[in-house]
């Protein structure tokens, strides 16, 4: 996404601003569009449509100042050498930028976790740091990444190849976590990761050998696009209002589970208590917030191996690849004291509680799910017996 330039491709660049202007023009209008139309229909405040929605507005922020570099290449004067500099500075970090944003995009679609997005966010920042402090020391008239030179002609510098590398470790890295999801039996199916990935490398890879055509930001766009219809279909399996799972998830995780004969994996079914008189006292506007709240605490509550769902109404279900019986009460409790903080810091008039059972999985779905149903329903009477 950075151009290497010489006389004789200065001459070209400006020949060629034409097809510039519209591939990039193509390009922005495709993603601006997408845009406003992903906000208009916005139907959750998850964080995979923002980090989605932030993408787009990068990519059309990089597409307008692609152009903006090519038709000021090789422009004399003060204020074109410095327009040189801030849209060359943009253009170097705009990938690594998308390329950080789309591996945490990935990482939360699919398996919906604050605690691994938490996690991974931290080792995937170290390339992008590295590549801002190569970009800030670039500023400084190094020349590692670019060059501006007296007659405002852009250059590659030595070291501009590692903010390539950087960004296909963000592809590669995109593309394992997919795979390894896959394998762990996480619904991955219908993920369009190379629908994304394949259009990005074609770009990229013609611009290198054919520089003057401007295609990357093009496809980039078209990527995103395909990306969108695509996820329309795994859609199907996230609850709207809480943005965890569905049950229909739920029944192809355990079909999952039966065929790849998984050991240690725990069943946390949960009913929020007395979620009626919620409804009845306050009404039903705050009944679903109280959902919302709900699910947003188990994705606090749940570690890297584990999966939250909401199976309807007022039922929840976590499954968590753990190794004993003191890591399940562990869990539990961890729940507990996250719901004991939301009441108590919450400005919200309801008190949320709520009723567990727990089961370890035994090769049997039938008697896991009934475990699970009996357990939960023995604390919920005790709920009412001290209540």
């Amino acid at each position: 996404m950075i151009k290497v330039t010489n006389h004789k491709e200065t001459e070209f660049i400006m020949i060629n601003i034409p097809e510039i202007l519209v591939a990039n023009g193509t390009g922005a209008f495709l993603v601006l569009f997408l845009l406003l139309y992903r906000i208009r229909i916005a139907q959750t405040n998850q964080f995979d449509e923002k980090a989605y929605n932030f993408m787009l507005i990068v990519t059309f922020i990089a597409t307008i100042n692609e152009t903006l570099s090519f038709i000021i290449d090789a422009r004399p004067g003060f204020i074109f050498h410095i327009l040189q500099y801030i849209s060359n500075t943009i253009s170097s970090a705009s990938s690594g930028i998308i390329g950080y944003c789309w591996c945490l995009f990935v990482e939360y679609h699919i398996h919906r976790n604050f605690e691994r997005i938490k996690k991974k966010s931290r080792i995937l920042a170290i390339p992008l740091i590295i590549a801002t402090i190569l970009i800030i020391i670039n500023l400084l008239g190094t020349g590692i990444i670019f060059d501006i030179s007296k007659e405002n002609v852009y250059t590659r510098g030595p070291m501009n190849f590692i903010l390539y590398i950087f960004v296909f470790v963000y592809y590669i890295e995109s593309i394992y976590t997919v795979h390894k999801a896959k394998y762990d039996s996480i619904l991955v199916e219908f993920f369009p990761i190379y629908y994304f990935i394949i259009p990005c490398m074609i770009g990229t890879m013609i611009q290198g050998f054919f520089f003057g055509v401007s295609t990357i930001w093009l496809c980039v766009a078209i990527a995103f696009i395909i990306v969108y219809i695509e996820i329309q279909i795994s859609i199907s399996f996230i609850d709207d209002l809480s943005g965890l799972y569905n049950r229909k998830y739920m029944n192809h995780y355990l079909n999952k589970l039966q065929s790849n004969k998984t050991k240690h994996v725990y069943g946390f079914l949960m009913d929020i208590n007395e979620f009626k008189a919620i409804n009845d006292t306050y009404g039903h506007l705050k009944g679903d917030h109280a959902l919302i709240e709900f699910g947003r605490i188990l994705q606090y509550s749940i570690d890297k191996d584990s999966v939250a769902i909401r199976m309807g109404g007022d039922e929840f279900v976590i499954f968590a690849k753990l190794q004993s019986d003191t890591e399940a009460v562990k869990l539990k409790k961890r729940i507990e004291n996250n719901v004991r903080q939301f009441n108590i810091h919450s400005k919200e008039p309801l008190h949320l509680s709520f009723s567990i059972g727990i089961a370890k999985y035994n090769g049997n779905i039938d008697t896991f799910l009934s475990s699970m149903d009996d357990s939960m329903y023995e604390a919920k009477n005790m709920h009412r017996l001290m209540y």
